[in-house]
């Protein structure tokens, strides 16, 4: 419970913008997003409301919660309570103001990760540049380097798609990873290590040093067919050689970790979520990858990382 009654939120005039190639009309500003385009129709809406808890509702943790409508809600103390319906419409109930970053924080993490699963996409936990043309995925749980590897990949010219979401869109030839925006969160001493400017704070409470880094440029706003997932893993020396899942069961275990948020996809629909994980697992080349855990290594690392990785993935 909160030990203070938020302010009820002005409601404010919706803009446009895109994400994951949908349309996306919000009462929030988002400045990171790309804008959308007004003659499009509206995939998915973000408003300004109540988001009350749910009648019937089925705790998932002590900040999640779903109802057999498939609605879920998430609370995060201090800062707002998200009620998420449809796959289409999420309401932001605001324990601070609303144009304070920690907002921003959650709605495009685990907010959107219960959007995605409602919606059939499979959002993963990992961060994806484009190489050679195609998507390459660095999977991983917080502190992974998934970000870090990106950013120093995208400064020796690849392009970023996603950053610590990063949605698989099951198509006719297998999966493309669909553009998030043009923006990443990033520690204080990997934007140091790679000469980037730090953004804004991700959250005005606490004091945690991890920073928004916009981009001007080296952004993919296009989907890119799925080539490879790379799961990270730290190396005091990163000298050992990639491993290669070909095991189809370890294959499956590591695909369906790499899932963000994947207590609410299973809570949603479990079978769907196993069908769509089943058919990454299958159809896209897995690799456990030894990542240098030294920050002045990692732009070496990051050069020799397309010669090291190319010859896993297929054509």
């Amino acid at each position: 419970m909160l030990d203070r009654k938020p302010a009820p939120a002005a409601r404010g005039a919706a803009r446009r913008y895109r994400i994951f190639g949908w349309q996306l009309e919000s009462e929030l500003n988002l400045p990171d997003l790309p804008i959308g385009d007004a003659a499009d129709p509206v995939d998915v809406t973000f408003r300004l409301g109540e988001a009350p808890p749910l009648e019937d509702a089925i705790p998932l943790s002590t900040l999640v919660s779903y109802n057999r409508h498939g609605c879920a809600r998430i609370e995060i103390p201090g800062v707002a309570a998200f009620v998420v319906r449809d796959g289409r419409e999420v309401v932001i109930a605001p324990h601070m103001a609303p144009d304070a970053p920690d907002i921003r924080v959650f709605l495009l993490g685990s907010v959107i990760g219960a959007l995605c699963h409602q919606r059939g996409e499979l959002p993963l936990h990992a961060s994806c540049v484009v190489i050679d043309g195609r998507a390459v995925v660095f999977s991983g749980q917080s502190g992974a380097g998934k970000s870090t590897l990106a950013a120093a990949m995208v400064a020796r010219g690849s392009q970023l798609l996603a950053d610590d979401v990063a949605v698989a869109r099951r198509v006719d030839d297998g999966f493309h990873i669909m553009p998030a925006f043009p923006g990443q969160k990033l520690w204080r001493d990997a934007l140091a290590s790679l000469s980037l400017p730090a953004g804004r704070k991700l959250r005005s409470s606490g004091d945690a040093e991890k920073f928004e880094h916009l981009m001007r440029d080296g952004f993919c706003p296009e989907p890119r067919p799925l080539a490879l997932i790379c799961h990270l893993r730290r190396e005091h020396y990163a000298a050992a050689l990639p491993i290669l899942y070909s095991n189809r069961f370890q294959a499956l275990q590591a695909a369906n970790e790499a899932v963000y948020r994947l207590g609410i996809g299973q809570a949603l629909n479990r079978q769907r979520m196993f069908g769509t994980v089943a058919a990454l697992a299958t159809s896209v080349p897995q690799l456990s990858l030894p990542v240098p855990d030294d920050l002045d290594a990692l732009s070496s690392f990051a050069a020799r990382l397309p010669a090291l990785i190319g010859r896993y993935w297929e054509g």
